[in-house]
């Protein structure tokens, strides 16, 4: 393994009995490959960032939560004033409640050490991102000025928030036939389809033909999802591939353009420059 670095439970948590810590972080540029033996969830307020989480490459915007799991390698790229909260924990300090928390749509695939690695990011809508960041702040400062019962406070606010992680995935996983998978089962397909073609002139029709769904559907289910409709999460996800190519030094903008599915490096400069 390349150099990786490692957080450990011991080193973030200062009350042994009390492994919860919500922090604010504003990320710019680069946040190296990491990981830690602890639970993670992540609340991306505002700003953009790129994240690559055991090898899934996502765009993130604001409204975005994720959960990673103990000893998942990740990193962010290219960030762009990216005010994050970092909501780490490990499961006993849910006591009683951690059983059926890890039952909940979402979450149980995130708990299960065993599951495969599936699509974790939910696009919290606006409701929803107001009360995250209510909460969030609320954790917050409990943290800092440790008020009577503020250990109380804290657990309540990570409750909280991993029962609204639960209910937008639930939201966003429900059809009226009530399908398996629901609208993140089409979600799935439709991202990684794009992540397969994403070179070629892909178009909506394309990607709803293959998923089995129409096209006006496949738009509704995208931008409830990442908040982009397709053809703008289409020209997220190949600027954010660019980001590879332009590191080689031997390759020239308009190569990189063009490995990134952009026949007119003159616009796709333009974009760049607009992103990040």
């Amino acid at each position: 393994m390349l150099n990786m670095n490692i957080l450990h439970a011991k080193d973030l948590f200062i009350h042994d009995d009390f492994p919860i810590v919500i922090r604010e972080n504003v990320h710019n540029g680069h946040t190296p490959h990491h990981m830690h033996d602890f639970y993670e969830f992540v609340y991306l307020e505002s700003g953009l960032s790129l994240h690559t989480c055991v090898d899934r490459f996502t765009v993130l915007l604001p409204g975005d939560m994720f959960g990673i799991r103990p000893m998942e390698s990740h990193e962010y790229t290219r960030a762009k004033q990216a005010v994050l909260y970092n909501i780490l924990f490990d499961p006993s300090a849910l006591g009683e409640d951690y059983q059926q928390i890890r039952k909940l749509p979402g979450l149980n695939e995130i708990f299960d050490q065993e599951g495969s690695f599936e699509w974790r990011n939910v696009h919290l809508p606006l409701a929803k991102r107001m009360m995250a960041g209510k909460i969030i702040k609320t954790a917050i400062k409990q943290q800092e000025i440790k008020d009577v019962g503020w250990k109380l406070t804290v657990k309540s606010c990570l409750v909280e928030l991993l029962v609204l992680y639960a209910q937008s995935y639930r939201e966003m996983s429900y059809t009226p036939a009530d399908k398996p998978g629901g609208q993140v089962s089409y979600i799935y397909k439709a991202l990684s389809y794009i992540e397969d073609h994403y070179k070629s002139a892909v178009n909506v029709n394309e990607i709803a033909e293959h998923t089995g769904i129409t096209a006006d559907y496949l738009t509704k289910c995208l931008k409830k999802y990442t908040g982009l409709t397709p053809i703008n999460y289409i020209k997220h996800y190949k600027l954010a591939r660019s980001l590879e190519f332009i590191k080689d030094p031997n390759m020239s903008i308009a190569q990189a353009a063009y490995e990134s599915g952009f026949e007119d490096h003159t616009y796709f400069s333009r974009l760049f420059k607009q992103v990040f």
